[in-house]
């Protein structure tokens, strides 16, 4: 099972996903993952096999004005390729917002 949580900093997400799916492995902050690849110079694209089967937590970075620098669009344009990769094969997308979960694919785990 891989399940994606996304919403605004600070909202909730690793917390609420210890909550809903504790048995699966969580990987926090996938949008900081994505920027270290790119300053390494890879593609973080070939994230997404190890995504699988984790709980992710992702911050939107894509809302608000449009970036000046390149590198940060670029960036933002990255993180959200990936995160369209992992929703695709999601069983669960859930978005966060001050701790309140959304579910936009798959339903609440039986607790």
């Amino acid at each position: 099972m891989t399940v994606l949580l996304v919403g605004g900093a600070y909202q909730g997400k690793a917390a609420l996903a210890r909550q809903l799916y504790p048995a699966l492995p969580l990987i926090r902050d996938l949008h900081a993952r994505v920027r270290n690849e790119l300053a390494a110079g890879r593609d973080p694209m070939a994230l997404l096999d190890s995504l699988r089967g984790h709980a992710v937590t992702c911050d939107e970075v894509g809302c608000g004005v449009v970036p000046v620098d390149r590198a940060d669009e670029t960036y933002r344009e990255a993180v959200g390729r990936l995160c369209c990769a992992v929703a695709a094969e999601a069983d669960a997308v859930v978005r966060v917002t001050a701790g309140v979960p959304q579910w936009i694919r798959g339903e609440k785990p039986c607790m």
